[in-house]
């Protein structure tokens, strides 16, 4: 796909799954304040690398840097009316076909099988619209839960950034983990 066409389609909404993918460059201030208030609850930011509080004037700076953005793209995601959360493709390399990808779900109304949904979503983002090659994360070492989530969902671990965030007073390592598109359709196409 030529990448002009791609980066008009990943700034476009999309539908997945019976999902709604909305670009948050196409979305309302007021569900970008919703958004803003997802990343200032404390269950989130805990595993950001930025864990302050974000202000609104800080927030729409950022979604006004996406819009001429070509290499991180985000989305609220949207199942039968209720935002789920959001999900993320950043870094996107159009050569060499890889990206990095993020998700958080909703803090204050948790659906259920949310963190699947959001995975799952973001997968198929990235394997079938985006055709991408490997998709990598980062994960703050102490955020077990995320890294067998991400293992189940089928990452591997692939490294160590070692004490590279500093949080609650000590430096803390963060796991690389990928997925590449053989492994994708393995696990999910067959």
């Amino acid at each position: 796909m030529l990448i002009p066409k791609l980066i008009e389609k990943l700034r476009n909404n999309i539908q997945i799954n019976g999902v709604e993918v909305i670009n948050f460059i196409n979305l309302k201030e007021q569900d970008l304040e919703i958004i803003r208030q997802w990343r200032n609850h404390p269950e989130v930011k805990r595993w950001m690398y930025t864990d302050h509080e974000i202000s609104k004037e800080e927030h729409m700076n950022f979604i006004e840097s996406l819009v001429k953005d070509t290499k991180n793209f985000y989305y609220l995601v949207i199942k039968e009316h209720k935002k789920i959360g959001v999900i993320s493709l950043t870094r996107l390399n159009y050569r060499n076909r890889n990206a990095y990808f993020g998700i958080y779900a909703n803090p204050f109304e948790k659906a259920p099988n949310a963190g699947i949904i959001l995975e799952k979503t973001s997968l198929k983002l990235a394997f079938e619209v985006a055709n991408l090659h490997t998709l990598k994360l980062e994960v703050i070492e102490t955020n077990e839960r995320a890294i067998n989530f991400y293992k189940r969902m089928g990452f591997r671990e692939e490294g160590k950034l070692r004490e590279f965030v500093f949080k609650d007073g000590c430096w803390l390592d963060v796991i690389v983990m990928g997925m590449t598109e053989e492994e994708y359709h393995e696990k999910y196409k067959h």
